[in-house]
C-alpha cells in the first residue's frame, strides 16, 4: 500500500546543553496578491531520539510534488548563544548552505514587567515572524482577535527578565 502522505525528513544532532529548533519558509502567493506578506514561517515539530547521551531530532516536511525544495531555518539554543543557519530540504535530504531567505533576527528583553506585542496575520493565519522563549526554546503563542477592521490579529505575552529571539521573514517591497 502507497503512503498517503510523502514527507522529506531530515535530522539534527544536540549535543547536551543544546537545543535546535527548526524552520520552514513558506510561500503564499494567494495572499500576496491580496496585499499579505508573501513569505511565512512555519516551527516544525520533532521526534526526538536519546542517543548515547546526545538528543536526535527527526524533522517532518510534507512533500507536495516531487520538485519541491524547502527552506528551512534552524535556530540553535544555548545557555548564553544562539545560531542560526539556514539550508534547503528537496528529494536529496537536507544540506545546510547560504540561501536567499530574506531573514532578520533580533532579541527582545523586557525588565518594567509584562508587555504585549500585537501583530497581524494573513487570512489563512500566516504570520511572516516567530517569538521564541530562549530558555524553554517554546515559541510564544499569540492570543487572537479581530481589529476593528474585522483582521485577525495576535497578542503575544511577553514575560519580565526572559529573553526571546525574534525571526522573521520579509521581502523588502513589503514594508
Amino acid at each position: 500500500m502507497d503512503n498517503l502522505l510523502q514527507m522529506n525528513k531530515f535530522e539534527v544532532l544536540d549535543m547536551p546543553g543544546m537545543n535546535t529548533l527548526a524552520f520552514l519558509v513558506e510561500k503564499d502567493y494567494d495572499a500576496y496578491a491580496q496585499g499579505y506578506a508573501l513569505l511565512s514561517l512555519e516551527m516544525l515539530r520533532s521526534v526526538e531520539v536519546n542517543e548515547n547521551g546526545q538528543i536526535k531530532k527527526i524533522f517532518n516536511v510534507l512533500i507536495e510534488n516531487n520538485d519541491d525544495v524547502d527552506d528551512i531555518v534552524l535556530l540553535t539554543l544555548t545557555d548564553k548563544k544562539a545560531f542560526l543557519s539556514t539550508g534547503v530540504l528537496d528529494s536529496q535530504g537536507f544540506r545546510t548552505e547560504e540561501s536567499n531567505v530574506p531573514l532578520t533576527y533580533g532579541s527582545i528583553y523586557n525588565v518594567e514587567g509584562i508587555e504585549y506585542k500585537d501583530v497581524a496575520y494573513t487570512p489563512d493565519m500566516k504570520r511572516n515572524f516567530s517569538i521564541i522563549d530562549s530558555q524553554t526554546g517554546e515559541e510564544v503563542k499569540p492570543s487572537l482577535y479581530k481589529d476593528e477592521n474585522g483582521n485577525i490579529r495576535g497578542r503575544c505575552k511577553i514575560m519580565p527578565n526572559r529573553p526571546y529571539i525574534v525571526l522573521e521573514v520579509k521581502l523588502e517591497d513589503e514594508e
